[in-house]
């Protein structure tokens, strides 16, 4: 079974490109180049297998690594294994748009699909989302994954609103429309209360 991590995105946006006038770049700690490698290789993952997708340093990544059996050397910490070992298998975005989340980027590579790692990700980011306040745009064929992991559909009638009034918050609802389209469906989902 692999385990979920997340991807420490508050160093890489306070990472500053060295330069020879910036005299704090040669006093920059050694645990920025991990995280700046780890940024790195998520963006690769996402441009090989995802081209459309555009990252974000206010993003939350939870990413699944594969590890070669060469690099295990009996340790369960993924924190202690050179990151120049592990090959990212899986990732999933949380992008804070306002007071609301949005689901983005459920990506698994090609070659490790058909092993529930979708779900694992979800699983692991469900403690960090907001009820109610959440929301993502699924294609039709991963309705069912998201209702598994308490998403429900939100009413086309209610993404357009009656009188142009919606009941979706503003941002959400902007951002749909930008995404949807004819050539590209996406149905809106929103985190239902598991009450």
């Amino acid at each position: 079974m692999y385990q979920p991590t997340w991807i420490d995105t508050k160093i890489i946006a306070n990472h500053q490109p060295s330069t020879a006038t910036n005299s704090s770049a040669i006093n920059r700690p050694i645990t920025d180049i991990p995280a700046i490698k780890q940024w790195s290789a998520i963006k690769l993952f996402y441009r090989q297998h995802m081209p459309y997708a555009r990252l974000a340093q206010k993003e939350s990544v939870a990413v699944i690594h594969h590890l070669s059996s060469s690099t295990i050397d009996g340790t369960d910490d993924i924190d202690e294994v050179d990151i120049s070992q592990q090959k990212i298998i899986a990732a999933i975005r949380v992008k804070p748009i306002g007071q609301y989340q949005l689901i983005n980027g459920l990506l698994v590579h090609p070659d490790y699909r058909g092993q529930q790692l979708s779900s694992q990700l979800l699983k692991f980011i469900a403690p960090q989302l907001t009820t109610k306040n959440c929301f993502l745009f699924a294609h039709p064929w991963l309705i069912g994954l998201y209702q598994q992991h308490h998403f429900i559909v939100i009413d086309q009638n209610v993404v357009i609103g009656q009188n142009g009034l919606s009941a979706i918050p503003a941002e959400i609802t902007q951002l749909y429309r930008r995404y949807h389209s004819e050539q590209r469906p996406l149905v809106l989902m929103q985190l239902k209360n598991q009450d």
